[in-house]
């Protein structure tokens, strides 16, 4: 059942793609190298200009943290991003900073799925290939290489993906690629979820969600557009395999830039919104997500919430959302800074 529960993911995460974020970028991209102070022994080393990056790295760096507040009801939401590698280590000075005093943290949507619906999916001749052969000898000779390629880089044989249509075997493989790679589909949310009940304070899945019109998403592909989720499942496995270390680091840094550059578009999320009736349920799901914030920041105290930052940066997102309801939201200092550069542009 990994491939459900990998499109199960992606569906919670797909609104990057139904909407223009910061970024431009039709797809992940690799974000500039941080700067960083030369060395003694290079150019420069003496410039007194590099007194103040050498202060700025010396602050305690963690995720993003956006601070929203509402008639004295006050909320911190800390930005997560899927895949994280299970072992990403990250400053949470200001994570537990967040978490004294907070009254509940509200954690990331979950997928349900029920035993009708798992018979059905294991026995459905709509997610099996429709040849009787091998899915690879049914392959474009290029699409087929790739998939060659990624499958042994994630070590696994032809014969696990040999029945399957090319949208589920894409997502199949992209879910063994993150499993070899070390990558989590849970990490962040259920590290602070344990950090939480540890100092006693409760949690609360934002959501829960029927696996039916998931289902019911991934099975209207048609030929066509099982070759297009393929390749965009095996685009996205190339590059989380070849970027594993500055993925992390740049959630793990709280470089929110460089994050929306590398996630906003994901091409596995092009794959979803292939479906017909894909933009109807991300609406409902973003729509359903907004409003449980809302409610809570009708509450006196503070909360806390994990959002993955595909529903945080879009427009229309989580953030514009809540400010839309009347609710002031302070942004990290990084994203701070573009739009005060991105304004004093357009005085001049």
């Amino acid at each position: 059942m990994r491939p459900v529960r990998t499109l199960a993911a992606l569906l919670a995460s797909a609104q990057l793609a139904a909407g223009p974020a910061l970024a431009q970028a039709p797809a992940p991209a690799p974000a500039p190298a941080a700067e960083s102070a030369p060395s003694s022994g290079e150019a420069g080393a003496d410039d007194p200009t590099q007194v103040s990056e050498l202060v700025v790295v010396a602050h305690p760096q963690g995720p993003a943290i956006w601070r929203v507040t509402y008639n004295g009801a006050e909320m911190t939401i800390i930005g997560s991003v899927t895949p994280v590698h299970h072992q990403q280590k990250w400053d949470r000075r200001q994570t537990l900073a967040a978490l004294e005093g907070a009254r509940l943290v509200i954690l990331p949507p979950t997928v349900g799925l029920n035993p009708v619906q798992v018979l059905a999916l294991v026995t459905a001749n709509v997610w099996r290939v429709r040849t009787l052969g091998d899915l690879e000898s049914h392959l474009p000779p290029d699409l087929r290489e790739r998939f060659v390629a990624a499958r042994e880089a994630a070590r696994q044989p032809a014969s696990r993906y040999a029945h399957w249509k090319p949208a589920v075997a894409g997502q199949l493989l992209l879910s063994d690629s993150r499993r070899t790679f070390g990558y989590s589909m849970g990490k962040p949310g259920t590290t602070i979820a344990k950090i939480a009940k540890g100092m006693n304070i409760p949690t609360r899945v934002i959501s829960h969600y029927s696996m039916n019109s998931l289902v019911s998403v991934a099975t209207k592909l048609d030929d066509k557009g099982n070759l297009a989720c393929l390749d965009d499942a095996l685009t996205q496995a190339k590059y989380e395999q070849d970027h594993v270390g500055d993925m992390n680091d740049d959630w793990a840094r709280g470089n929110v830039l460089a994050v929306n550059a590398r996630y906003r578009v994901q091409p596995i999320q092009r794959c979803l919104m292939l479906a017909p009736g894909a933009h109807k349920e991300i609406e409902k799901a973003m729509a359903e997500a907004a409003d449980r914030l809302w409610a809570e920041l009708q509450k006196p105290g503070k909360t806390v919430a994990v959002m993955d930052m595909a529903w945080l940066l879009p427009k229309d997102g989580l953030l514009d959302r809540l400010k839309a309801h009347g609710a002031t939201v302070g942004e990290p200092p990084q994203l701070a800074s573009a739009a005060k550069a991105e304004g004093d542009d357009e005085k001049e």
